[in-house]
């Protein structure tokens, strides 16, 4: 980008999917949208369904915990047998998402309906290779979580468990 804008790049900013990227690079003083690259989602390797819900509040911590009950209900919906991403701003947002949804898996009559391992499998990963007690706790049902804050063998085993689709 930067030869053929004959201009030095002071920023890169990558994204899945953008349906805002004027006002991004807006933000970011780029003029005139001069250097902005916006690709569809049909060039993508993967095809994206994307499912939209608002959820009013005020409130930060109120309104993602209410986002917890429709997240689920919506991974039962479209992709109830398929591996789900659940993206949310914070380390400790990302641990409170994944307890509020073990929650919820543990009130229906499959608490496990996300683990697409066998036990003793699971059993060696929490003895010889996951650190953190969450994650243990998580991955027992199906659910991995992810955050700079982890060590950087559980993040590579969530990654590793996600894409085979065995959580």
């Amino acid at each position: 980008i930067s030869e053929r804008l004959n201009s030095n790049i002071r920023i890169v900013g990558l994204s899945t999917a953008l349906a805002n990227a004027e006002d991004l690079g807006s933000w970011l003083g780029i003029e005139n949208g001069k250097g902005i690259y916006n690709f569809s989602s049909a060039v993508r390797p993967v095809p994206l369904e994307v499912h939209i819900n608002g959820f009013p509040g005020e409130h930060y911590s109120p309104r993602m915990a209410s986002m917890n009950k429709p997240a689920y209900q919506a991974i039962q919906q479209y992709s109830k047998n398929r591996p789900v991403i659940i993206f949310v701003s914070s380390r400790r947002q990302t641990r409170l998402t994944a307890l509020d949804l073990i929650s919820l898996c543990a009130s229906s009559s499959n608490p496990r309906q996300f683990l697409h391992m066998y036990e003793n499998e699971l059993e060696i990963l929490s003895q010889t290779s996951v650190q953190s007690e969450t994650l243990k706790h998580t991955l027992a049902f199906g659910i991995g979580i992810h955050h700079a804050g982890m060590s950087r063998n559980d993040r590579k085993t969530v990654e590793e468990l996600f894409v085979s689709g065995k959580i």
